[in-house]
């Protein structure tokens, strides 16, 4: 009786480190939805030759707020499950993965016009936009090379290298003071890159402990 009570609470507790990890590629989809349709008024400007207004501009801090709240719940969840998978390096790529991420959503607290109009010194938030997205960066390519050595992740071993790859080169080889069409296309593919990264958090499934007879 004992022993089928045990087996019974490890399936509860599997059940609810599913759903944890799960509720976390949600949010990680759904944060990384925003952050491409952020840039959809210049993807329509530069590709299609068309004005529309911002989707999400400084002047919506709510939707601002809530995009980087699902961001730092899907960063969160993102290293707490795969960091018991991992050994020391890593974990150590992941933290950088995910603390950059973490960092990058504080940072964008700077784009919000109330917040600025309130205090004139959250201006210099955007250092935080510039550290997150190094580490986020630094810490996709580490883990991807390592994920490509041994797999961790269950399918699209080669994701998070290609992402942090498409990253770097939109972010850090291609950004300018105007944004082209080179760059639009580069951070497409990184936001798409990250979003596959919450499906396939949302798709995985948790180690089944093994029940001590």
């Amino acid at each position: 009786m004992n022993e089928r009570s045990g087996e019974e609470r490890m399936n509860t507790e599997v059940v609810s480190g599913n759903r944890i990890h799960q509720w976390g590629g949600a949010a990680f989809v759904l944060g990384n939805l925003l952050f491409m349709v952020n840039k959809l008024d210049e993807m329509s400007r530069l590709f299609l030759g068309r004005w529309m207004p911002d989707v999400i501009s400084g002047q919506n801090p709510a939707l601002i707020l809530l995009g980087q709240a699902l961001l730092i719940i899907g960063y969160v969840a993102y290293y707490r499950f795969y960091a018991q998978r991992v050994g020391r390096w890593g974990k150590n790529a992941l933290r950088l993965l995910s603390g950059g991420g973490i960092v990058l959503a504080f940072g964008h607290v700077s784009f919000m016009s109330v917040l600025l109009s309130l205090l004139p010194w959250a201006e210099s938030l955007f250092l935080l936009v510039l550290i997150g997205m190094l580490g986020l960066l630094i810490g996709l390519i580490w883990f991807g090379v390592l994920n490509l050595r041994q797999p961790v992740l269950s399918r699209w071993a080669w994701l998070p290298l290609a992402t942090g790859l498409m990253g770097f080169i939109g972010f850090i080889l291609l950004r300018g003071e105007e944004i082209t069409a080179t760059f639009l296309v580069f951070r497409t593919l990184f936001a798409l890159g990250l979003i596959g990264l919450g499906v396939t958090l949302w798709l995985e499934k948790p180690v089944q402990p093994e029940v001590v007879r």
